[in-house]
């Protein structure tokens, strides 16, 4: 679930980017790979004051680059590391991850994680658009997928394989995970007609942290949470958010420690302390997102529980879907797919 400023190269960016790292220690940073606004500054602090161990994040927008990071010599560089449920087994598979202790707290979607993994926080994809730009609300992946005129040039889409294609096959009313080779070519038809509306293939959050005072994306697919900090970055209170029609479709992202790294023991140390019912309350209500553990729902602010777009109601949790599993081969199509999209983007 990211947000993150964009970089050409994240394996440029571990050397240029700004980390950080907090209160000096004789103890060695735990390096984390992670979105950026993923971690609560006051969970971090309280970490280090429990432990004397800081943490140093470093930041990726793009899944696809950090998979890249850590199938090269860079994953030395990091202990641990944010992973979406959908690539987690596959990276672990691979072998660039390496095995979490289990939890046996009551949770949502309670295997997601797998093996590898530790769930973190989820939330649910669906679209943003600015009230103040927009007479009519955008209710479904179809508006947003079968444009009215006046959203000609005032569309972000999210230029990530899973993403786009899933976008489509929601606004086409096919299943999300499909991969046969007819619901693939519709989707890609469908993603190049809508092209001429769309004027940047970043990602919301990145594009307006790079773009503050822009006012042309009226309407983007986005993550549950991104609206909150798109207002409080524009300085307005026109940022909305809302779950298609179509249903929620899911996102869990879960910890993970990287195979490569010396600090295996202090890092499973950090994921039971990231897991702690006060801990997850804390860190997930502060990002805006749902904790993944049942219990710690109870510690956080009425309002916030009350929230129909961080914890879904019984009718719309029964219809929401996780992001699908992909192997390896199906992975591929999308990319193929969105790398193609991108050419004849760039090319019109």
């Amino acid at each position: 679930m990211p947000k993150a400023i964009s970089c050409m190269s994240l394996l440029l960016c571990l050397f240029i980017q700004a980390s950080h790292a907090h209160a000096t220690s004789s103890k060695r940073p735990l390096n984390l790979l992670i979105w950026e606004d993923f971690l609560d500054e006051q969970v971090i602090e309280q970490w280090e004051r429990e432990t004397g161990i800081p943490i140093k994040q470093t930041y990726y927008d793009d899944e696809a680059q950090r998979n890249l990071v850590l199938s090269s010599s860079s994953k030395s560089n990091f202990d641990l590391v944010i992973v979406d449920q959908t690539s987690i087994n596959v990276l672990g598979q691979a072998g660039y991850i390496y095995p979490v202790e289990p939890s046996y707290k009551p949770q949502y979607w309670q295997e997601s994680c797998g093996v590898y993994g530790r769930a973190y926080a989820w939330g649910t994809y669906g679209i943003g658009y600015r009230t103040d730009k927009l007479s009519s609300p955008i209710n479904s992946w179809g508006d947003l997928m079968f444009p009215k005129n006046n959203l000609r040039g005032h569309i972000s889409m999210l230029g990530q394989a899973d993403e786009l294609i899933t976008s489509a096959l929601a606004a086409l009313e096919y299943p999300i995970s499909a991969s046969d080779e007819p619901s693939l070519r519709e989707a890609f038809t469908l993603l190049k007609q809508q092209s001429s509306f769309v004027v940047t293939y970043d990602y919301i959050y990145s594009y307006v942290v790079e773009n503050p005072e822009s006012d042309e994306v009226w309407a983007a697919p986005m993550y549950s949470g991104d609206h909150e900090g798109l207002n409080e970055i524009q300085g307005i209170d026109s940022w909305t958010y809302v779950i298609p029609e179509e249903g929620a479709i899911v996102w869990m992202d879960c910890l993970a420690i990287v195979a490569s790294s010396g600090k295996k023991s202090e890092a499973q140390d950090f994921i039971d302390f990231l897991s702690r019912e006060d801990i997850t309350a804390l860190n997930t209500e502060a990002l805006g997102v749902a904790t993944p553990f049942i219990d710690a729902v109870a510690l956080q602010n009425e309002d916030f529980q009350s929230n129909r777009n961080v914890y879904l109601q019984d009718e719309t949790l029964e219809k929401a879907k996780l992001f699908a599993p992909l192997a390896g081969d199906d992975m591929l199509k999308r990319i193929r797919i969105k790398d193609a999209l991108i050419r004849y983007y760039d090319s019109n």
